[in-house]
C-alpha cells in the first residue's frame, strides 16, 4: 500500500501579504523545509506538491535544487483549499493507498507524527491529530459575542490529516462538493456520513500565518 503526502501550498496568502509557502525561513523556502520533513520519513512513498498555477516551474526547480526526493508530481491548485486537494488526489495513477494531507506552512511537523497517523490511517481510515482547548471558547461577530461554545472537549484541528484513499474519495462523490465550502478534509467525510477519529497532536506544529509568526519562531532559533 503506497503512502502519498500531498503538501497543499496553493494559498495566496492574503495576511501574509504574498506566497508564505515561498517565504524563506532560516535561509530556505518554507516549502522546502516541509518537503524535507515528508522526503525523510521511511513510510512515506510518494509527495505530491500543489501549488499556485503560475508557481509550478519555480516549485520543481527549487525542489530539485534543494534535492527533495519521492517528488511524484507539481501541479497546480485551484481557487479553494478542497480543489487544490483533489487536484493532488486526481494525479495519482495507482488509484488505492494512503494520502496524507499537510499544509506547506506547517514546516514543524516531526517524523513520529507522521509515522503514528500511517500507522492508525491502516486501521481507522481517517486520522487527524489536534490539540485540546482548555480555554472558554466565545463565538463573535462584529465585536459582539454570539454564543459560548460549550466545553465538549474541543481540539484545535491539525494537519497532516491521514485518509484511506477510497474512503476520502468515496466521501467526495457523496457531497455537495461544488457549491459547499469544507475547511479541511476531515469535514468532507463527516459530512459524507463517515467517522474520522481524533489523536492529541503536537503544540509545536504550528501554522505560518502572518509575517510575525516567522520573526518570532527566527529569533527563538
Amino acid at each position: 500500500m503506497s503512502v502519498y503526502a500531498i503538501i497543499v501550498g496553493a494559498g495566496k496568502g492574503r495576511r501574509f501579504g504574498g506566497l508564505k509557502q515561498f517565504a524563506n525561513f532560516m535561509g530556505r523556502p518554507l516549502l522546502i523545509h516541509t518537503s524535507e520533513i515528508f522526503a525523510r520519513c521511511p513510510l512515506i512513498d510518494w509527495i505530491i506538491v500543489v501549488v499556485p498555477k503560475g508557481m509550478v516551474k519555480k516549485t520543481k526547480d527549487l525542489l530539485k535544487n534543494y534535492r527533495i526526493e519521492k517528488i511524484y508530481a507539481v501541479i497546480p491548485g485551484g481557487k479553494r483549499r478542497q480543489d487544490s486537494v483533489l487536484n493532488g488526489i486526481k494525479a495519482i495513477k495507482k488509484k488505492s493507498g494512503i494520502l496524507v494531507i499537510h499544509d506547506a506552512v506547517r514546516p514543524f511537523i516531526s517524523n513520529e507524527l507522521i509515522v503514528r497517523g500511517v500507522k492508525l490511517c491502516k486501521k481507522y481510515k481517517a486520522v487527524i491529530f489536534g490539540v485540546p482547548i482548555f480555554d472558554t471558547i466565545k463565538l463573535v461577530r462584529n465585536k459582539k459575542v454570539i454564543m459560548t461554545v460549550p466545553r465538549l472537549s474541543p481540539f484545535a484541528i491539525q494537519t497532516p490529516q491521514f485518509f484511506d484513499y477510497h474512503y476520502l474519495t468515496s466521501a467526495y462523490k457523496k457531497v455537495n462538493f461544488q457549491k459547499t465550502e469544507f475547511t479541511d478534509e476531515a469535514l468532507i467525510v463527516e459530512s459524507a456520513g463517515n467517522p474520522v477519529y481524533v489523536f492529541k497532536g503536537e503544540a509545536g506544529n504550528i501554522k505560518i500565518t502572518e509575517k510575525k509568526d516567522l520573526k518570532i519562531l527566527e529569533r527563538n532559533k
